[in-house]
């Protein structure tokens, strides 16, 4: 059995629970040698590249669109329902395009402070229908703590990385590894992303961490 199978098989009975929860391998694309998805309540992937860098990674968590989403909202969509020119609509999806790309720039250079300031209606890490950007930093600053908590309980690198799309990424070196060894470090790996994905997902230790930093929890008892 190829040590792809021999993972497959792992991961299977680990997180093959219920009959949608599954464990596929995908057609890899260059430079990937394969790849295997975890398909659970939240997406892990596991992918090998021909350089002998395993990523084990979890997500996405759409960064983008819940900053577009926020200010389609309560802004440029009022703007762009009102706009009586083809011009001036292009004009405004202009405006958003560069006003999501800075906040984006922001977010990815860990720059939350001005955000934390706008009103907030947070209730849960996966729950963006009506939050605000206050929200959305919380929620990545949340994500940059559990990587750092993971990282240190599990003895290897954790991070979360910001992006268009955002989430939890962790990676190893298999040059020289026997088929044991792969299948050992991977499963490590695979261990501290699903942890670090349920943990980011705890609303109760969100809060408990942002209250730990004097920062305001919306709806919190």
């Amino acid at each position: 059995m190829s040590v792809v199978e021999k993972l497959r098989v792992l991961l299977a009975e680990k997180f093959e629970r219920r009959p949608w929860e599954k464990v596929e391998l995908l057609p890899p694309l260059p430079p990937e040698k394969w790849v295997i998805a975890v398909r659970i309540s939240f997406d892990i992937f596991i992918k090998a590249y021909e350089s002998g860098k395993i990523q084990v990674d979890a997500g996405p968590k759409p960064t983008r669109s819940e900053i577009r989403e926020y200010l389609s909202r309560k802004k440029y969509g009022r703007m762009y329902e009102k706009a009586k020119t083809e011009e001036e609509k292009e004009r405004i999806l202009r405006k958003e395009h560069e006003e999501i790309g800075r906040i984006l720039e922001d977010f990815k250079q860990r720059r939350f402070e001005k955000y934390l300031k706008m009103t907030s209606a947070f209730r849960f890490p996966g729950l963006r229908v009506g939050w605000s950007l206050a929200d959305c930093a919380k929620s990545h600053m949340w994500g940059i703590e559990v990587a750092k908590r993971v990282s240190e309980k599990h003895g290897i690198e954790v991070r979360f990385e910001i992006d268009y799309e955002s989430g939890f990424f962790t990676t190893f070196d298999s040059t020289g590894m026997d088929d044991e060894q792969l299948i050992n470090e991977t499963m490590k790996r695979v261990n501290a992303i699903a942890e670090a994905r349920e943990v980011f997902l705890s609303e109760k230790m969100m809060n408990e961490f942002l209250k730990s930093k004097g920062i305001e929890v919306s709806g919190a008892n």
